[in-house]
């Protein structure tokens, strides 16, 4: 099981960040605005974003995957609903 750490977690939360504010990938911009228009808080919907990108994080470094760009697009696409990560 992985160890919180806090200097990984400010790292995501700046990354998700800067895709939101330089709309880079669009898909996350986008699914940012979606869901603070369904009445989420921005920090709620920063959180859900990072959930996303936190299941690539975690094939990467379990497995060795290389970033899922598609998986994650459709991870962001699914929110609210949380995705899984595949633990096998």
């Amino acid at each position: 099981m992985f160890k919180r750490n806090d200097s990984i977690i400010f790292a995501i939360e700046l990354i998700i960040d800067k895709q939101i504010r330089y709309n880079d990938p669009t898909e996350t911009a986008h699914t940012y605005r979606r869901l603070i228009s369904s009445s989420f808080s921005d920090s709620e919907a920063r959180r859900l974003i990072y959930m996303a990108l936190q299941v690539e994080l975690i094939q990467l470094m379990r497995y060795g995957e290389a970033f899922n760009n598609t998986r994650f697009v459709n991870n962001l696409g699914s929110l609210p609903d949380l995705p899984e990560a595949e633990l096998n």
